[in-house]
This record gives C-alpha cells, sequence and structure tokens, in this order.
C-alpha cells in the first residue's frame, strides 16, 4: 500500500463574488434514458502497446480539477476518429460523454471544452473548407477551429434553440470532397434518443431531415427529408460523389438520393428489414457500398428477424446478404437478437471491413478482407483484456486509421481499445490492470455518470465512488491510486445512488443500488466492501428489484442514510416515494403517512430529516415526522455537516426559487441561489468551506449548469471553479475528510476529478 501522499501547488487565486442563478427552469422532475443491461463475462490483462511500470498516486494540482484514477469507460462511446496528421491521435465521443483526445494512443487524455451539450453522435473525419472539424450532437452541429480541443454550437439557419427540449438532433455531418465549404446534416442520433423533447420509450420523434451548408457551416438551411419521422443514423457519398447520398435509417431502410439531398427514395430491395444503422461507401466505386442491419421484428418462428452485413453491387438499387462466417442468431427478445451497428473500412485498403454483432449473447468484432465476402472473429468476450465493469464486449463503434488498415479502435459501454496489426492483438486505451491482484487504474478517461462519493471514517485509505450503469460500486483501498468492484456479484449492471458506512461495523457499508425507476435492492457489506449480500424484496420489507413507479426517478431509488441507536444501526431508505427503516439493515418496515419522499438525512444529533414534494420534515425517532415551517419548496436534497450537530441543507434542483438553503437550528436561510443546484458539500472539519455543483437533466440545446461553485466565509459570497472540467454539468461533490483540503466532484459523463479546496479558493476576504 502506497504511501498518502499529494502535492498542492498554487497557480493562482480566485477572487470570490456572490451568486445568483439566473436561468429559469422546468419544473419538472430530473429525467434520463435509461440504457439496456448488457450480459457479464469476465476477461483476463490487457495486451499492451506500453503501460507504465508500477503506477504512482497521480499529484493532486490547485487549483485545476485533475483527473480522478477510476477505471474507464463505463458510458457509451459514440464515435471514434483517428486523425490523418498522426498515427496515435484519436477524438473519442459519448452518448453522454462529450469529446475528449488522446495523442499517443491512450497514455494520456485531454479534456475538451465549449459544447453545448454533451450528448456526441458522429465526429466527422474530414474538416470542412475552413479547416474545422465537426461533430453531430443532439444539441445539433457543433464545430472546432484547433483540432477538436474547444468547440462551438454552429447552427444559424436551423430552427431556435430551445430551452426545454433538443430542437433540431444532429448524428452525421459529411463534407463535399469536391468543395469541402459544402456540407451536409442529418437528423438523427444513433442512440435513438428521441428529439425534440424528453426520452419517450425509444420513439424517435425527430423530422428525418438532411440541411445544408455552402460557407463550411456558417449558415445552414433546410435541403430535403430522408423519410418523415426517420431517424437517420449513418449517410455516406457514394464513391465520393455529392450528388449521390445513400442513408441508413431506424424505420424506412436505406434512402438514396440522387439529387445532392433534395429528394430521396427508397433503396432498400434485398435487405431483411428496415432496421439500419450504418452504412459505408467504396471511396471511389459509386456503385459499391455496405450496409449493417439491426435487429427486426417478430419473424414466424416465433424469433426476431436477426441482422447482418449486406453489400450493394449496383448503386443500392439492390442488396445482397455477405454474412459467411458471423454468428448470426435471431432470438424471442430483441435484445439478444443479433444486430449490427457498424461497418468500416479505411480508404487505404477498401477490402478490408470491420464490423460488430453488439447482441449480448453474441458480441464480437469481425474483419473481412475480402469486402465481405468471408468473416472471420478479431475480438470477443475471450479476448484478453481489462474489464472492471465484466460487460461483453459489444462495440457500438468502431474507426480505422484512413492511412492505415490496420489500426483500428473500438468503443463499448466499458472499453475503449485499439490494434496495430488489424485486430491481432488489443490495448485498453483507458485502463491498467494490476496483473497480481483484480485491481484497475485508470489512464485518464472515464464516462462514468457520478452519483457519489463516500469515505471511510475510519480508515484513511479506503473510499468510494458510485455511478449509473455498469458504475455501481467502484471501491480504492489505497487512497484513490488503484480501484475495485466488488459489487458485481450482486448486481453487475443498474446503478447505484448512495453509500453510507455503518458509525457500530469499521467494516460495514450500505449501498442504495439502482437509478431512475430501476431498483436493484440495498447492497449490505461486512468486510469492507469485499464482498456483498443483497437485501430486498418482500422477505426483507422492500419493493421486489425492477421498475417501480410511473418510471421517473423521484418513484426510483433516491436515498440511503444511517445512524447509530444504542449501538445499533438504523437504517433509511428512500425508495419508491416510500420511506423505509430498519434497526438492522436487513428487515425494513415502510414509516407509515409518509408519500413523496425524495431524500432521507440524518444529522449528527441524531435527529432524522426527509424531503418530500411539499414540506421538509424530521423525527426525532425515526417514525414521526412533523413539518418544519418555513421550508423550502420542491426539495430534492439533503445534506449534513459532522461539524454542525443541528444543520441541515436542502437543495431543491430545477426549481423556480431553487438552490441550497440552510437549517441552523432555529430558522432557515438561503445558502445559494441557482436552480440548477444538485450537489452540496460542507468541510468535516470546518463548515465555513463548502462546495455547490449544478446540473441538469439531458434533452436540452444548450446545458444550464455552469460547474462548481466555493465558498469559504459560510456561503456568503462563492467562486466559480471550473478549470480542468471537461464538463459543467455535474451531480456530487464531498470532502475528503481525512485531507480535508481535498474536495472531490463527479460529472454526469466524465467520472470523477478532485482539487485542493484551499488553494482553488486563495485568500479572499469573505463579505
Amino acid at each position: 500500500m502506497h504511501c498518502r501522499t499529494r502535492a498542492l501547488v498554487v497557480a493562482t487565486t480566485l477572487v470570490l463574488s456572490s451568486c445568483t442563478g439566473t436561468s429559469t427552469p422546468d419544473a419538472t422532475p430530473e429525467t434520463a434514458p435509461e440504457t439496456t443491461a448488457s450480459s457479464t463475462t469476465t476477461d483476463g490483462p490487457a495486451q499492451s502497446l506500453g503501460e507504465p511500470e508500477d503506477p504512482d498516486p497521480p499529484e493532486r494540482l490547485g487549483p485545476a480539477f485533475s483527473k480522478m484514477t477510476e477505471p474507464g469507460v463505463g458510458g457509451r462511446i459514440t464515435s471514434i476518429v483517428w486523425d490523418d496528421t498522426s498515427t496515435d491521435r484519436l477524438l473519442i465521443g459519448g452518448d453522454m460523454l462529450g469529446i475528449a483526445i488522446t495523442e499517443d494512443l491512450g497514455a494520456t487524455w485531454t479534456n475538451t471544452t465549449g459544447l453545448a451539450s454533451w450528448e456526441i453522435g458522429d465526429i466527422a473525419a474530414t474538416r470542412s473548407g475552413d479547416g474545422r472539424l465537426w461533430t453531430g450532437s443532439l444539441s445539433g452541429p457543433q464545430s472546432s477551429v484547433d483540432d477538436g480541443r474547444t468547440w462551438a454550437l454552429s447552427r444559424d439557419g436551423m430552427p431556435a434553440i430551445s430551452d426545454s427540449q433538443y430542437s433540431l438532433a444532429i448524428e452525421t455531418i459529411l463534407v463535399d470532397p469536391t468543395n469541402p465549404d459544402t456540407l451536409f446534416a442529418f437528423n438523427g442520433n444513433q442512440r435513438n434518443w428521441a428529439a425534440p423533447g424528453s426520452y419517450r420509450d425509444g420513439i424517435w420523434t425527430g423530422d428525418g431531415s438532411v440541411w445544408t451548408s455552402t460557407d463550411s457551416g456558417t449558415t445552414w438551411t433546410a435541403l430535403g427529408i430522408v423519410a418523415p419521422g426517420a431517424n437517420v443514423r449513418s449517410a455516406v457519398l457514394l464513391g465520393g460523389q455529392p450528388s449521390m447520398i445513400l442513408a441508413a435509417t431506424d424505420s424506412a431502410g436505406a434512402r438514396i438520393s440522387l439529387d445532392g439531398g433534395a429528394t430521396w427514395g427508397d433503396a432498400s430491395t434485398g435487405l431483411p428489414h428496415s432496421d439500419t444503422y450504418d452504412v459505408l461507401a467504396h471511396p471511389t466505386d459509386p456503385s459499391q457500398a455496405w450496409i449493417a442491419v439491426g435487429s427486426g421484428p417478430l419473424g414466424d418462428d416465433g424469433r426476431h428477424v436477426p441482422g447482418g452485413i449486406w453489400r450493394t453491387d449496383d448503386g443500392a438499387v439492390s442488396w445482397t446478404a455477405v454474412n459467411d462466417g458471423l454468428n448470426i442468431v435471431g432470438n424471442q427478445t430483441i435484445g439478444d437478437t443479433a444486430a449490427f451497428h457498424q461497418i468500416v473500412s479505411s480508404p487505404a485498403d477498401p477490402d478490408r471491413l470491420y464490423t460488430s454483432n453488439v447482441a449480448p449473447g453474441q458480441a464480437a468484432v469481425y474483419r473481412s478482407d475480402d469486402g465481405g465476402s468471408t468473416w472471420n472473429v478479431i475480438a470477443d468476450g475471450a479476448t484478453i483484456r481489462p474489464n472492471p465493469y465484466e460487460g461483453a464486449l459489444r462495440a457500438f463503434d468502431i474507426a480505422v486509421h484512413p492511412a492505415d488498415a490496420d489500426r483500428v479502435a473500438i468503443g463499448s459501454d466499458d472499453a475503449l481499445l485499439a490494434s496495430v496489426d488489424g485486430g491481432v492483438n488489443w490495448s485498453d486505451l483507458t485502463t491498467i490492470e494490476d496483473s497480481t491482484a483484480d485491481f484497475f487504474q485508470g489512464r485518464g478517461y472515464s464516462g462514468l455518470v457520478s452519483t457519489d462519493v463516500v469515505f471511510d471514517p475510519a480508515d484513511t485509505e479506503r473510499e468510494v465512488l458510485l455511478g449509473f450503469d455498469g458504475g455501481n460500486f467502484i471501491q480504492s483501498l489505497d487512497g484513490g491510486t488503484t480501484w475495485r468492484r466488488s459489487v458485481q456479484d450482486v448486481s453487475a449492471w443498474g446503478g447505484a445512488i448512495e453509500a453510507a458506512w455503518s458509525p457500530n461495523a469499521p467494516d460495514r457499508i450500505y449501498v442504495l443500488l439502482g437509478q431512475f425507476s430501476n431498483f436493484r435492492g440495498i447492497g449490505v457489506s461486512d468486510d469492507g466492501g469485499a464482498t456483498f449480500d443483497l437485501v430486498a424484496g418482500a422477505a426483507a420489507g422492500l419493493p421486489e428489484i425492477g421498475n417501480i413507479g410511473a418510471g421517473t426517478a423521484e418513484q426510483g431509488p433516491r436515498g440511503l442514510a444511517v445512524s447509530s441507536d444504542d449501538g445499533a444501526d438504523r437504517v433509511f431508505a428512500a425508495i419508491g416515494g416510500q420511506l423505509f427503516g430498519s434497526t438492522d439493515g436487513s428487515v425494513f418496515e415502510a414509516v407509515p403517512g409518509l408519500t413523496d419522499v425524495r431524500d432521507v438525512a440524518v444529522t449528527a444529533d441524531g435527529t432524522t430529516w426527509i424531503a418530500t414534494a411539499a414540506s421538509v420534515m424530521r423525527s426525532t425517532d425515526g417514525v414521526g415526522f412533523d413539518p418544519v415551517p418555513a421550508a423550502p419548496v420542491g426539495a430534492t436534497h439533503l445534506f449534513t455537516s459532522a461539524a454542525e450537530p443541528d444543520h441541515v441543507y436542502v437543495v431543491s434542483f430545477r426549481q423556480q426559487d431553487g438552490g441550497v438553503s440552510r437549517w441552523h437550528g432555529d430558522g432557515w436561510e438561503t445558502v445559494f441561489e441557482d436552480p440548477f443546484a444538485h450537489g452540496f458539500a460542507v468541510d468535516p472539519t470546518d463548515p465555513t468551506r463548502m462546495a455547490v455543483v449544478t446540473s441538469e437533466p439531458a434533452f436540452h440545446d444548450v446545458s444550464s449548469a455552469t460547474g462548481v461553485y466555493l465558498s469559504i466565509d459560510g456561503g456568503r459570497n462563492w467562486a466559480v471553479m471550473n478549470d480542468g472540467l471537461p464538463m459543467t454539468r455535474l451531480r456530487t461533490a464531498e470532502f475528503d475528510p481525512h485531507e480535508p483540503d481535498r474536495l472531490v466532484v463527479g460529472t454526469t459523463g466524465r467520472g470523477f476529478y478532485e482539487v485542493s479546496f484551499s488553494q482553488a479558493t486563495g485568500s479572499a476576504p469573505a463579505g
């Protein structure tokens, strides 16, 4: 176990100022799309492209945040692009992850800034005439003038930016190779997230439109409709000719335009069904193209029609299956039916193709050296690699270097792998595994959507990170250098909301598992998080595992609190709008008379507090709760301070008068005014030092979340502190009780970051 040392370097001093929010939010619950669970696979250590020896703790630099070392990815990769000017430079985009850059094939990572929101579609491999890089996103086209380091929304001429929904999602942007000032942008999203509006059970609500620009994306005009209401997932220029455009859609199959995108016709003859994902065009021959087909409707045999790869040799007049060597199986459930989301090649060798089956039980990456006539597996569940999240190798995105068909990268929900020899050997670009133990360390890129940070009050080296999806419970036993994910034994997927250590048993920890409306139980460990037992269902007095309520975050798992009652643990959990209490952590009872419970907390003096939609309530016995007079309206989160026994902090997230309010023993006072305040933390050794992080659900053209705010005078004045962060949309913050200068924050899609708090705020005067 390493020595706990951190270098804290002063770079600048921030000036504190008063902070008042100005945005007006929708007064609606926090929601986001749910993803589909993956099957689990156990694999071995990665084959290396050059891994560091004996990783040491990272330097703790201030005032800029620095990346923590939790393993990546933990979020869906949606785009990988090789820079044609470098053999080792890649841009990586994700569904809620924004964009990151590696210049050295994953050894180090650089954050990007300026994105309007972080739901990324397809990053274009070709620059526009003015040298800009482009990406599609749910916010519309976004561009970069500095090789991808900073980005800006570039959608002049498109529908007005919306305050409450995505107004025009763009998946793919094509650059005309004969005139790079001309661009085409296609309405769609490969993740099938609905736009405009919020997630609607996977139903796409776009218009299937295509837009064009003749001035390198400075202005846009509507050009045509690929198919009314279709989700355009991919588009290519046949043979590099801008007059011939081929598109893949979710509901209208393949579509083709022979007049540069103005009018469109069906091009699906020979395809098994209309659910298509990706198209690939031969770089010079307009007659030849390939299409990746997803899983289809139920067939006569009671199984869903599987997808695969089809090829055209007549300019999309007809298609022929080229599936020799691909494992293609239909299933009674669509999620387990063969689905192919990618088909790619390199201009350096157009007959070298790569594709992948993303069905969990069939997941594999394939290569063809003869234009798709035959295929061979090059990566699957048996591929040796670090796998902290134990997900199947479902390669949702694949990229090949334009000048080297052997340099290929694949991205999934859990991993980002690269090969420099055509898939013979692979290296993980985000994770290092300790070959002597089941521990992992990140390389500087993480796709986790954070939910909580928990420090063991008794062990200075033990800390826990929680996240959505496969993130769940990630634990470090060496002060944040290496990590393990042991809770997967009881819940491999489905997220975790909050964790709490027992005040009576040093090695006991409770974890509230699940996300949104999906309750996954309460994990209980008596060996410091090495193994867990799962508590759920009627026998435990809790809801059954699965979706509860009406499918919103308010009705799922929301909060967990543990206190001591005569030497025994008293455990409370807010689940499905109810409050459940237990005196032994294994059998719970619903506390009667309470509805729409959103969070629970226990102050240092033993008082139990709950937040409901209508009020804030408290109890001295954990059974009878009374409303607290003049409490903030629409409370969503509760926070306590170890240094303030009778204080509680209430966050009202996305409420008209939202922000942070403090109960100081005999009344309320406003601490922070911003309706997008979401996470809050107080230094356990000095209550005048505190932090607020702002957030906002996805599905807004421009995020209203503005980042991290710090105060050193009890909340009278605040300073913005976002240096080093890849996004300003965060969820959680916590001070390290063993090293109070250290503040850890969690983002919604790029993992966890840390900073020296005292040196970040400097010594500016209060008031």
